[in-house]
């Protein structure tokens, strides 16, 4: 039986030819990678990878107003920066870009949209932002949130969406959405907290600064002709089988 495996499991390896054998995941992602050429059957070759080092989530201005955005998030965020496609995660503070496409399954686009991240929307990079934690209560419970995390839930306050992480002391709202991230959505099960309950936001501090995060975005060839590139967290998703040199597998 020919070796199966990630990937991501063959970046420090001297192989570098493979068949993609599945793609695990949603329609939404299957469609994606379908658009770059990458499906079952079709032979990619690993041309390299950049390792973007990052601190803290990713803070952005758009049409007027603020966002922060997880960093697993921004790497699945596909921006045109004068004509060169690149991830929003590889990015700069100070850097333009315009969003092409955002590579997640259509409930976190839908979320995200609401957001105002959308094709075609200009988009400022601003920088990392520090971590803090939330401190947030449901009913009679606490929970305590990275901002990662808190960049994730979407709260509907004053008949207007936004992000937990721009609620103010005291705020409440009710919980509409998650985007993405299921270890979040686990913990806020075990919490007993899920879409429409409503939260209040009591507390907010500053941690020991910002989070150091080393991105990767990977370089392939289909078919040996088209050059493309996708992040660690799709890579992840996509089931190849080692070539050797010789094209046996």
């Amino acid at each position: 039986m020919a070796e199966v495996g990630r990937l991501t499991d063959y970046v420090k390896g001297e192989v570098r030819n493979f068949e993609v054998i599945s793609i695990e995941g949603g329609k939404e992602l299957k469609e994606y990678l379908n658009e770059l050429g990458i499906r079952e059957g079709v032979k990619v070759s690993f041309q390299g990878s950049l390792t973007h080092e990052h601190r803290g989530p990713l803070g952005l201005e758009l049409e007027g107003k603020k966002l922060v955005l997880a960093q697993g998030i921004a790497d699945k965020v596909i921006m045109d920066v004068n004509g060169v496609e690149k991830h929003l995660l590889e990015m700069e503070a100070g850097e333009n870009g315009i969003l092409k496409r955002i590579a997640a399954g259509k409930e976190a686009r839908d979320i995200l949209e609401k957001l105002g991240l959308k094709e075609g929307t200009k988009i400022k990079v601003t920088g990392h932002v520090a971590e803090e934690s939330f401190n947030i209560k449901v009913d009679d419970k606490e929970l305590e949130l990275c901002t990662g995390e808190a960049s994730k839930i979407l709260v509907e306050k004053d008949g207007q969406s936004l992000q937990l992480s721009y609620l103010a002391l005291g705020d409440r709202g009710k919980i509409a959405g998650l985007i993405g991230g299921i270890h979040l959505e686990e913990r806020l099960k075990e919490a007993g907290i899920g879409i429409g309950k409503e939260i209040e936001l009591i507390s907010r501090k500053a941690t020991s600064g910002l989070a150091k995060h080393a991105g990767c975005i990977f370089y392939l060839t289909v078919d040996n002709q088209l050059a493309v590139s996708i992040g660690r967290g799709i890579a992840e998703k996509v089931m190849v089988s080692p070539i050797n040199q010789g094209g046996s597998k």
